[in-house]
């Protein structure tokens, strides 16, 4: 095996002992901390995890987590398609850059959770308002990775499609997207993690359904486990998204490179906001 490749294993699999072994530790602290509290505080590890198996056993479970997970999607859709596409324009136009720029701002400096009350009067307690918090907080990471991705390519491959006389459409798809494919995903990464917020948060205003209702209902009725179980099952849906979209970015990696480029970035790009 390459001396190289050994020592990537090698820091890969001391990183995730790291984390199982800090994960165990903050469970035993957790643990000790809520032993010498009330239940209504912090109830236990254990107390957690059979309210959880109960939960999900039941089936209870699966009608909040499919709405919370539709929202989320369709939040990510909504904001990727408009984030890639308004910073493919802003890095192909001068004009367009100019004008979108702006908007993009003041749509950052408005408090979206501020806005989730008035969507609600607009669209009612359906999931249209959840959808679209998650759209405006997902699409700027897309937007701005994949403006920076897209202006990085090197200049001398930009001299090349000159000297080919492409076209601006193919320097753009041959030249300049694969380039920023990095980039992209990694806007995509962060862009995933902010859909879920928005989605869950924005249920806190006006949702009897979802997880983020359920931690509203929780609170309201005292029911603490209740309230972690909902963490909990937010934090699997969480780590699951994450797990996908690495297994995405790889099989693309991939397709563009092969697979020896798929196998020196198989962590996660990183993130560049």
């Amino acid at each position: 095996m390459n001396p190289t490749r050994r020592a990537v294993q090698k820091e890969v699999w001391i990183g995730r002992i790291l984390v199982v072994g800090s994960a165990a530790i903050l469970i035993l602290i957790w643990h000790l901390w809520a032993s010498n509290n009330s239940p209504l505080i912090s109830p236990t590890p254990g107390a957690v995890l059979d309210r959880l198996i109960e939960y999900v056993g039941e089936g209870r479970a699966n009608q909040h987590i499919r709405i919370t997970l539709q929202e989320i999607a369709l939040g990510f859709l909504v904001g990727g398609v408009i984030g890639i596409g308004f910073g493919t324009l802003a890095a192909e136009f001068g004009i367009a850059r100019r004008v979108i720029m702006p908007y993009v701002i003041i749509t950052q400096a408005l408090p979206k959770f501020a806005l989730a009350p008035i969507l609600v009067i607009w669209f009612g307690f359906g999931q249209e308002p959840k959808i679209i918090i998650a759209a405006l907080i997902a699409f700027f990471p897309l937007l701005e990775n994949t403006y920076l991705g897209l202006t990085s390519t090197p200049a001398e491959m930009l001299e090349l499609f000159r000297a080919m006389r492409a076209s601006r459409w193919t320097t753009l798809v041959k030249g300049r997207v694969p380039h920023a494919v990095p980039a992209i995903f990694s806007g995509l990464r962060v862009a995933l993690m902010l859909a879920l917020v928005g989605a869950v948060v924005a249920e806190y205003v006006g949702a009897n359904k979802g997880l983020g209702a359920q931690i509203i209902v929780a609170q309201g009725t005292l029911d603490t486990e209740l309230m972690y179980v909902a963490f909990v099952l937010l934090t699997i849906l969480g780590l699951a998204l994450d797990k996908l979209h690495g297994l995405v970015y790889r099989l693309v990696m991939r397709r563009l490179y092969g697979s020896g480029a798929a196998a020196a970035t198989s962590d996660q790009p990183r993130v560049s906001v």
